[in-house]
């Protein structure tokens, strides 16, 4: 014959049943909004507000360059909109985006054009000014993502 439960077995079920709730939506509410992919594939790049721009980089400010890549590379500036002024480097399969400082010093970040092919992309040495979003694009991998509307040439 089976024991009838105790009034703790019922509380403690409802308890964990809470907890997994809790837990599932925090989850959804902490990520709601936010650009990039996080497993369930891209979401929001399209919809970001890129009116806003959080910070700017000007043509030729390495030091700003550097601060910047950094804080993208930590993922300090994770959901915020970038502005960056510089200049297209392709030397493998990667696309970035980067600043040339005194000694032939280079540094840089990353970017991806949604939706966009190879032949969409600006050319290796192309100066470039690219608005988007910084997302972690696989875990502590973060990119600038952008789309094609917010890539603008600036010199061929």
């Amino acid at each position: 014959m089976a024991k009838k439960p105790n009034n703790n077995m019922i509380i403690g079920c409802i308890v964990a049943a809470v907890v997994v709730i809790a837990i599932v939506v925090g989850v959804i509410v902490a990520t709601k909004g936010k650009g990039g992919e996080g497993g369930n594939g891209d979401q929001g790049t399209n919809q970001a507000d890129y009116s806003t721009i959080d910070v700017s980089v000007e043509y030729g400010d390495y030091d700003m360059m550097y601060t910047e890549a950094k804080a993208i590379q930590n993922g300090e500036s994770t959901g915020k909109i970038v502005k960056i002024d510089g200049v297209v480097s392709h030397p493998m399969s990667k696309y970035s985006i980067v600043e040339e400082g005194e000694g032939g010093n280079k540094i840089g970040t990353e970017f991806e054009i949604e939706g966009a092919s190879e032949g969409d992309y600006p050319k290796d040495g192309q100066r470039v000014i690219i608005t988007g979003e910084v997302i972690e694009k696989q875990p502590l991998y973060f990119i600038i993502k952008t789309i094609q509307k917010y890539v603008e040439i600036v010199e061929e």
